[in-house]
């Protein structure tokens, strides 16, 4: 048996557009782009790993950038930080149809805040995939081999028995180190052509 774990970011959905991140600092009240979202990702480790919620996360951000925040607005970050997030690479998405069709078991494998694991939770174009894991969830992040090796072990497989698909190479060699086959996505024509011929 084998079965082929996905990202999300970068791989099913598309990366946060630029309209989305400008929302998101106009919102934060951050005039230099580039500050808000150099805070942004100092402290998304922690975020996606569940040890900070959203208040907590959002107020070291805004701190960082010399504002301070308020409830209104958080609200407002959070909801347009995970909306961010949900925009669908169809053709990856159209893949996904494919290898069910094929009998491909498939499954998910996402750095994400609790917020945002929610909302995966309810979209149809990921249907496909029978079992989704969240680092929130997981209280680990990749790439960390543990996760990978957590994931393997919650669906009840051995590692090498795992494709894992992600677009950040430094994910992928985690994987690896757990001794999980990895695939590099740059797009979904390659990546249609190298799992058909793993899995053939």
């Amino acid at each position: 048996m084998t079965w082929v774990i996905f990202d999300f970011a970068g791989v099913i959905g598309q990366h946060q557009p630029q309209a989305d991140r400008d929302a998101m600092a106009a919102t934060a009240g951050v005039s230099a782009a580039d500050t808000f979202w150099q805070a942004y990702w100092a402290h998304r480790e922690g975020y996606d790993a569940g040890r900070f919620e959203a208040a907590d996360y959002w107020s070291t951000v805004l701190a960082d950038c010399g504002e301070v925040l308020a409830p209104s607005t958080l609200d407002r970050l959070v909801s347009l930080d995970v909306a961010s997030w949900l925009h669908p690479n169809q053709e990856t998405v159209e893949l996904l149809d494919d290898l069910t069709i094929r009998g491909t078991d498939l499954a998910l494998l996402s750095n994400c805040p609790r917020d945002l694991a929610a909302a995966l939770e309810t979209l149809p174009w990921l249907d496909n995939l029978s079992r989704k894991f969240y680092s929130s969830h997981l209280s680990m992040v990749k790439p960390s081999p543990e996760i990978y090796l957590r994931v393997a072990q919650l669906i009840g497989v051995e590692p090498g028995e795992c494709i894992f698909v992600d677009d950040r190479p430094a994910n992928i060699s985690g994987a690896e180190q757990a001794n999980m086959h990895g695939i590099v996505f740059t797009n979904a024509t390659r990546l249609r052509e190298a799992l058909l011929s793993s899995l053939d």
